[in-house]
């Protein structure tokens, strides 16, 4: 490790997971995971860090984090943190620091992952080409995450989108009638998130059991989880096909917009908590399901991403940038 080192972070409403990066973005250092409630700042997590590991400088500081940036600053949606560079380059004495959207810092990772951070999804792939490529990412989590990457003339751009704010489109009976319910409970357009996040599970979940007639046990998305995959209750189960049914959907129109024919990666922790379940459902049913286009759908390969830190990974790769 260089004397100098850039620290890099993915930072959430909860966590912040840091390390320190050299060279190689692929090969960052002493990761470690502070509770954010346990700092007044971000500045004295960072403290805390350096001082935990000996840094007295930094080259560089790459931040990946969970809210929206704007004129260099951030402020985290479920954290009493808020983030200003331009009080970072002062406190820690370097013009390099930069802060990237979590998804962004996803996109930045999908060009240093191997074969042991995925599980294939369906369809051949042999890596990204050394040339030009365009890929797509999406991850249900809190809400949904979605992203691209392109690489043009040995240069990385990411797609930095709100996809999941887009509206969702029913493609069979069953799905039309949960689109009804959702109109009906919030009162408003139904976005992707409403059903591909955590809290969609409890509404795919409560619109099943209306649609069956059947009174709402009003389970959290855990306890929907759990039942699905050891099969203890039909409508837990149906909930967890349905989800990853729609999320291939999805990952196809992501695969057909931005014409990522180099593949579609899925991340998120509910997909990599469950990877057979994904493995095993009708997610490439629904990604190939595009009518004129579906014979073009087969030929492109999904990854589940099963590498602990993307975000450290796509802030690392990010860094290389600054300096």
């Amino acid at each position: 490790m260089s004397d100098n080192p850039t620290l890099i972070a993915d930072i959430g409403g909860t966590n912040a997971r840091f390390a320190l990066t050299a060279d190689a973005p692929r090969y960052f250092m002493q990761a470690q995971t502070l509770e954010a409630a346990e700092f007044e700042h971000v500045s004295d997590a960072i403290d805390t860090y350096l001082h935990s590991h000996n840094v007295k400088q930094l080259n560089g500081i790459s931040l990946a984090v969970a809210g929206p940036i704007r004129d260099d600053k951030v402020s985290f949606p479920n954290s009493h943190w808020a983030i200003d560079c331009k009080d970072l380059r002062a406190r820690y004495n370097t013009e390099h620091v930069r802060l990237l959207n979590d998804w962004e810092a996803i996109s930045y990772s999908l060009s240093c992952l191997g074969a042991d951070d995925l599980i294939n999804i369906g369809g051949e792939w042999n890596g990204l080409p050394d040339g030009d490529y365009t890929v797509g990412a999406l991850g249900p989590g809190s809400g949904l995450g979605m992203s691209g990457l392109l690489r043009r003339n040995g240069g990385l751009i990411p797609l930095v989108t709100e996809g999941g704010h887009a509206g969702f489109s029913p493609e069979n009976q069953l799905q039309g009638e949960i689109l009804a319910y959702l109109h009906q409970k919030f009162d408003d357009r139904i976005s992707r998130e409403r059903l591909l996040s955590g809290p969609g599970l409890v509404n795919i979940h409560e619109a099943l059991c209306e649609i069956h007639g059947q009174e709402n046990p009003g389970l959290i998305a855990a306890d929907i989880a759990v039942a699905g995959i050891n099969k203890t209750d039909p409508i837990c189960e149906e909930t967890f096909d349905l989800f990853f049914e729609v999320l291939g959907q999805v990952a196809g129109d992501i695969a057909l917009a931005l014409g990522a024919d180099q593949g579609v990666f899925i991340g998120g922790g509910i997909c990599q908590r469950y990877p057979q379940q994904l493995i095993e459902s009708r997610f490439r049913k629904g990604f190939e399901n595009k009518g004129r286009h579906s014979y073009l759908m087969r030929n492109i390969p999904t990854w589940l991403i099963m590498h602990k830190n993307p975000g450290l990974l796509g802030a690392s790769v990010y860094a290389q940038t600054l300096l």
